[in-house]
């Protein structure tokens, strides 16, 4: 027997053994890179999907807040607009677990897409002119560090709640108005409360009915402060009830004074 051919037939085989050694390893190598790429996929749209629901956590926080907040304080007529949107600028929410962050603040908006994309939001999403509307600044930051995955996002969202405190605040600055010009171009014989009530509340007709109108509650109450000359604090009261909130239907109350005096 030729002992060249066993020794070539034995580096043959040891040949192909390491070829398919080195092929069973490319394969081994393919499926673990395989795996780690659908792994890091998978963690990638696990944190994206979590960004979604952190988002719709965080604004709703956010409109709870503002609810409370327009429910809880009876706001001067004059400055309502002002101290509401002060009050939404101070509103904050924080969302996080072990892989994301979300820090959601506010601010009030003056225009915005009439439409959003955060469907959560329902039925609050979107600008909508005549009412409160809110922007929502998202700030996203997530990772998964043994898979080398980091996320960071940043959007801002835009929500309303159906309160038309432009509204309420035009209707009451108009009644205090049309009652100080009464009040100050008219004469009296005697200051007593059935000599001044009738021409307040004649005075303020108008705008009273026009608040009834507008769905808004609407009243007033005078008070004679001194007679001499005959003095009046007439105070004018507009509401709104029924507005539509993410914690339930609620009522908002804007109150608004006026110091007027008769002629002499």
């Amino acid at each position: 027997m030729d002992r060249r051919a066993g020794v070539g037939a034995t580096v043959a085989s040891a040949v192909i053994f390491s070829i398919l050694l080195a092929s069973s390893l490319s394969v081994y190598l393919a499926a673990q890179e395989d795996n780690r790429l659908h792994l890091t996929s998978n963690a990638a749209d696990a944190i994206a999907d979590d960004s979604v629901a952190f988002e719709g956590a965080g604004g709703t926080n956010v409109l709870l807040r503002e609810q409370t907040l327009l429910e809880s304080n009876v706001f001067d007529c004059r400055s309502a607009v002002a101290t509401v949107s002060q009050d939404i600028s101070d509103l904050k929410d924080v969302q996080a677990s072990a892989n994301l962050t979300l820090v959601t603040t506010a601010s009030p908006a003056l225009h915005g897409p009439a439409s959003d994309n955060l469907s959560m939001l329902s039925p609050f999403s979107g600008y909508l002119e005549g009412f409160v509307n809110t922007a929502l600044h998202d700030r996203l930051k997530g990772a998964a560090a043994t898979l080398g995955v980091s996320y960071a996002k940043n959007e801002t969202h835009y929500v309303h709640l159906p309160l038309r405190l432009g509204d309420m605040v035009s209707d009451c600055d108009q009644a205090l108005s049309d009652a100080e010009g009464v009040v100050s171009n008219t004469t009296l014989s005697e200051c007593t409360s059935s000599a001044v009530y009738p021409v307040i509340a004649a005075a303020v007709g108008l705008s009273g009915s026009e608040a009834a109108g507008s769905g808004f509650q609407f009243g007033v109450h005078s008070v004679i402060i001194r007679t001499e000359p005959c003095s009046i604090d007439i105070t004018v009261g507009v509401s709104q009830a029924g507005v539509a909130g993410p914690g339930g239907n609620f009522s908002v109350e804007l109150l608004g004074e006026e110091l007027a005096a008769f002629e002499s």
